[in-house]
């Protein structure tokens, strides 16, 4: 896979004159939404007209204050009545606005954007943000409206093996381009010790306790459950806190579940529920060490590359997008955590007892290297170049 890597190209891509138009179902947090408002600002900064098609969202102030625009649309419907009328909907506004280029990030408004950008004859590419299911047939030929792009965007040479697998025709058209984070505001620099005490206060965390963050939405595919098993399966002289950062989005039931299992455990104390976080830097300063054990393979795990360029050693389960994004090797080899095997609370454990019980300056290496992990491979710059470089490709 790795030679179609989309490379970041050395001389900058200029937009001037060209109008860019995304197209994504909703705008609140989430990882095709921020990707979204991230490429609008970048093509802005390339000189081009970013145009968001939505249904609108917490994020549109960002792509707004970036220099993008908003075209409320109902991009998310499912409906084949709406998405057949989003066709004429989106041809319409790519007529009028001169659109140069569409580019659809989610199953169904995809089927709308192909149609528009065929009607229009518009250079059509894609991005494929999530888990790509090969069962059942309908749910394949639904989803393969994210890989019938001129070009398609695939967040992981994982996610591209997978579309490779499940439709070998759309094997020319694929690129790899991974998520990036804002390096910048995620460096340890910019957090005092009076920073990360304040956050741990929030916390109800004592100034030395070691904390264990889970940077993920309360879901059972995170697999906080098999986080807090391997939590009570370790030596209890080492009593690290367990800070769960993210929102359940109304699993309420799961919720009760895992503070259940925490009592059971004798770990209710150890365990602290955080909620949704709007500043995730500060939260990553507070903390320790970064784990997200998932029992479904992560297509890529944003959370991930974030929590190593805040500087922390991190553990992620040994399958799918993790494989690429941890380097799982000693610090003087350039480790920058562990892999533990999916769903397999004693391996988790025996990671979280290896990070417990580490030497400090050998710890303290793997987050160093991490951060460097990230500089060299995952940075939103880096992301923005290289799709922009798929535009340019597609344009010219």
């Amino acid at each position: 896979m790795s030679n179609r890597f989309q490379m970041p190209s050395t001389d900058a891509v200029d937009l001037t004159g060209r109008t860019i138009l995304q197209v994504v179902p909703e705008l609140e947090t989430g990882g095709a939404e921020i990707t979204t408002m991230e490429m609008a600002e970048a093509i802005v900064k390339a000189g081009g007209r970013a145009l968001v098609a939505s249904e609108g969202g917490a994020l549109e102030s960002r792509i707004e204050a970036a220099g993008g625009e908003i075209v409320h649309m109902p991009v998310a419907s499912k409906n084949p009545v709406t998405l057949w009328r989003n066709v004429g909907r989106l041809a319409k506004l790519m007529h009028a606005e001169n659109v140069d280029l569409i580019h659809g990030r989610s199953r169904a408004p995809c089927w709308s954007a192909l149609f528009a950008a065929k009607r229009t004859q518009t250079p059509y590419v894609t991005t494929f943000h999530s888990t790509v299911h090969g069962t059942p047939r309908a749910k394949v030929l639904y989803n393969s409206s994210l890989v019938r792009g001129q070009v398609s965007i695939a967040n992981s040479h994982f996610t591209a093996a997978r579309i490779e697998a499940i439709y070998p025709w759309a094997k020319s058209r694929l690129r790899v381009i991974p998520r990036g984070c804002d390096e910048r505001a995620l460096a340890q620099d910019n957090f005092s010790s009076a920073d990360r005490l304040a956050k741990r206060a929030e916390w109800d965390v004592d100034e030395d306790a070691f904390v264990i963050i889970c940077p993920a939405r309360i879901t059972h595919l995170k697999g906080q459950h098999v986080l807090i098993e391997a939590l009570g399966q370790i030596d209890h002289t080492l009593k690290p806190k367990l800070v769960l950062v993210g929102s359940a989005q109304g699993r309420e039931n799961y919720v009760s579940d895992l503070k259940n299992q925490a009592a059971a455990l004798g770990l209710s104390h150890r365990l602290v529920f955080a909620g949704l976080e709007t500043n995730m830097p500060s939260a990553y300063a507070a903390a320790d060490l970064a784990i997200v054990p998932t029992i479904r393979p992560e297509p890529f795990g944003r959370t991930i590359i974030e929590a190593q360029a805040a500087g922390l050693p991190v553990i992620g389960s040994d399958a799918g997008g993790y494989r690429e994004t941890i380097i799982a090797k000693a610090p003087e080899e350039g480790g920058t955590g562990w892999l533990a095997e999916m769903g397999n609370a004693a391996a988790l454990a025996a990671q979280i007892s290896a990070a417990l019980t580490m030497p400090k300056t050998a710890f303290l290496k793997l987050g160093e290297n991490g951060r460097a992990n990230v500089l060299a491979n995952y940075t939103r710059n880096a992301m923005c170049n290289r799709t922009l470089n798929v535009y340019q490709e597609c344009l010219s």
